[in-house]
């Protein structure tokens, strides 16, 4: 197993040097369908038992947190309430807007050190993300998309976070008008996606927006190839 992470320069204006903060790249997003089947194999419970005990799990979660007490998962997190946002006073007042409650995990060990042994690599000047190759899976052609036909792009530091607004797949047509792409499959080297519904024949530039699978304080980067739709 290969870590990756990249280093910034850190945020806090008042140190007198320049520090830096790392930043991992994650390989993949599991979507929750991926992660109920896997769950699901691993007990051999059926995946929509596993999703029951995950939605149990959650809303009991919920209701904790909203009485005020800590939840224990044994051996993962404690989840505790947080309260965020500066006071005028000793006394308050709360101020809505500026004041909230906010839950957070803390992890617990065994999983608070189960990377403890692995020794991530620097990537600081790998996050770039490119495609080499589009191919349509149903005909086997490449850069060639039919229809509403699954398509594989192949490339490096892709990982498109499906779960983020700002990181997709889109074709965007002659004229500048974007359309996009549903998200099947996401990793750094792999993404496979469809469109929900056929667009008309020509030429188009496919696009992948992305953070290349690092955290929201890595700004999205765009790889782009040009493609024929038919």
């Amino acid at each position: 197993m290969t870590v990756k992470y990249i280093t910034v320069k850190g945020a806090d204006r008042l140190a007198r040097s320049p520090f830096y903060v790392g930043l991992v790249q994650h390989e993949r997003t599991m979507s929750r369908r991926e992660v109920y089947e896997y769950c699901a194999e691993r007990t051999g419970y059926k995946a929509t038992a596993i999703r029951a005990v995950f939605l149990a799990l959650a809303e009991y979660i919920k209701e904790n947190q909203r009485r005020g007490n800590i939840t224990y998962l044994d051996g993962v997190a404690s989840i505790r309430n947080y309260v965020k946002g500066a006071f005028d006073s000793l006394t308050g007042p709360w101020v809505k807007g500026v004041n909230y409650l906010s839950v957070q995990a803390v992890e617990m060990d065994p999983f608070k050190s189960l990377l403890a042994a692995v020794l991530p690599v620097n990537n600081t000047e790998g996050a770039k993300p490119v495609i080499n190759t589009v191919l349509d899976e149903t005909t086997l052609v490449y850069d060639v998309i039919t229809g509403t036909d699954v398509f594989s792009i192949a490339g490096a530091d892709l990982a498109p976070d499906a779960m983020k607004e700002d990181e997709y797949v889109a074709l965007v047509d002659t004229h500048g008008v974007e359309t996009k792409a549903e998200i099947d499959y996401s990793d750094l080297q792999n993404v496979k996606a469809h469109l929900s519904m056929g667009l008309l024949a020509g030429e188009y530039t496919l696009k992948v927006y992305t953070r290349s699978g690092l955290g929201d304080e890595f700004g999205v980067r765009v790889a782009t190839r040009k493609i024929t739709v038919e």
